[in-house]
C-alpha cells in the first residue's frame, strides 16, 4: 500500500508539475547562455549565427518522466540594427505533449558607447496533445479513445537593457492567452531577470544571475551564479526556489560550447527521486567579413 501511494503522489505531481511547466517554460537551469525562447529581445548583436540547444531529463529511469529541449538559432544584421531568428521547444510528460514553435525579431538601440536596448516580439504557434487512454482505462471497457489536441498562435514581447556589466530584461509570453481546468494551453506569462559580469581577477569571471517567473498563480524563481576560468571552462549552480538545486560544469573550445547540469531536487520529490540531467550543446558559425583583402595588408580590427 505503501509503494502504491508513492508511486500515485509521484504520478500527481508528475501531472501538475508538467503542466506548470507548460505554463512557466523550459525549466531549464542554463539561462544565462539563451533566453530567446521567453523573450525575443534577448537575441544580442552578434553578427555570427549563434546555435544553441539545451536538454532536460528529469527523474530519469520513471515511465512518463518529464522531458524539455529547447532549440534556437539567430543573428544579427548591422544594417538594419536588426536581429532574427528561430526558437523551438519540446515539452513531454506522462501522456502530453506540448511543441511552441517562434520566429523571433528584435531592434537594437544604441544609447551610448556601452549601454544598448533592444526591444523584441515573436510570434508563433503553441500545440499541446494528450492521450489518457492507456494511463486510465488501457481501453478495456471498449470506450472511445481519450485524445485531445490543441493548437493556437503565440505571441511574445520582451526588452533587454545591457552594459558590459550588466544586463536587465523583462518579457511577456503567451500574450492573451487563458489557462484553466479546460483548457490545455499555457495563460500569459510574466518574467524578469538579471545578470551580472564582474571580473575577480585575470583568469576569473563571475556571472550571477536571478531570474523570476509568474503565470496566474504559479511563482517561479532562479537564483544562479557561474565562475569562468580563462572564458574557456567554467562551474557553478542554480537554485530554484523550493524545488531544486542544480550543479553546472562545461567548457568553450574555438566556435563550441557544451555543458552538463545534474539536479538535486528539494521540494516534494526530494525523496522520490534526483535523477535529473541537462545537457548543453551551442556552436558559432563566423559571419563572413565584408572587407576586402588586399595581399601582403593585414586586416583592420574593428
Amino acid at each position: 500500500m505503501k509503494k502504491i501511494t508513492i508511486i500515485l503522489s509521484f504520478l500527481v505531481t508528475g501531472v501538475v508539475s508538467g503542466f506548470a511547466q507548460h505554463e512557466i517554460g523550459p525549466a531549464l537551469s542554463s539561462q544565462i547562455f539563451s533566453r530567446i525562447n521567453y523573450n525575443p529581445a534577448g537575441l544580442g548583436n552578434s553578427s555570427d549565427i549563434n546555435i544553441f540547444s539545451q536538454s532536460r531529463m528529469q527523474w530519469v529511469g520513471f515511465d512518463g518522466a518529464p522531458t524539455s529541449t529547447v532549440f534556437n538559432v539567430h543573428y544579427f544584421n548591422e544594417m538594419y540594427r536588426s536581429s532574427l531568428g528561430a526558437a523551438i521547444s519540446y515539452d513531454e510528460i506522462l501522456y502530453t505533449k506540448a511543441i511552441n514553435v517562434k520566429i523571433p525579431y528584435s531592434y537594437n538601440i544604441d544609447l551610448s558607447d556601452k549601454s544598448l536596448l533592444a526591444l523584441g516580439l515573436s510570434a508563433g504557434v503553441y500545440q499541446v496533445s494528450a492521450d489518457y487512454a492507456d494511463a486510465l482505462y488501457s481501453n478495456a471497457y471498449g470506450d472511445e479513445l481519450i485524445n485531445e489536441s490543441q493548437v493556437s498562435p503565440d505571441f511574445d514581447f520582451g526588452v533587454e537593457y545591457s552594459t558590459p556589466k550588466f544586463l536587465l530584461g523583462a518579457s511577456v509570453s503567451h500574450i492573451g492567452q487563458t489557462s484553466g481546468p479546460l483548457t490545455m494551453t499555457p495563460g500569459q506569462t510574466y518574467y524578469g531577470y538579471a545578470r551580472g559580469n564582474f571580473k575577480l581577477n585575470k583568469d576569473i569571471d563571475l556571472i550571477p544571475s536571478i531570474l523570476y517567473m509568474n503565470s496566474g498563480q504559479t511563482n517561479v524563481y532562479d537564483i544562479s551564479a557561474v565562475a569562468f576560468f580563462r572564458k574557456l571552462y567554467w562551474g557553478g549552480f542554480c537554485y530554484r526556489g523550493g524545488a531544486a538545486l542544480t550543479t553546472l560544469i562545461g567548457m568553450e573550445w574555438n566556435f563550441i560550447r557544451i555543458g552538463y547540469g545534474y539536479e538535486l531536487s528539494t521540494g516534494e520529490t526530494a525523496n522520490i527521486s534526483s535523477n535529473t540531467h541537462e545537457l548543453m550543446l551551442s556552436f558559432i558559425i563566423k559571419a563572413k567579413s565584408d572587407e576586402p583583402q588586399v595581399k601582403g595588408k593585414k586586416k583592420k580590427k574593428k
